[in-house]
């Protein structure tokens, strides 16, 4: 479940940046994109787990 609840957040922030909500520069675009990083890696992890 891990991995599908940050898939879902990981989209949520996808969209919040890349839909223009959230302003290009602003200082919450920065942490927002570290954060959509981590959780499409967390995303990747828990896929591979489940996958073998």
């Amino acid at each position: 479940m891990t991995c599908v609840s940050a898939a879902i957040a990981a989209t949520s922030i996808a969209t919040a940046l890349f839909s223009g909500i959230i302003q290009p520069g602003a200082p919450g675009s920065e942490i927002l994109s570290l954060a959509l990083a981590g959780l499409t890696g967390i995303t990747i992890a828990g896929a591979s787990a489940l996958d073998g």
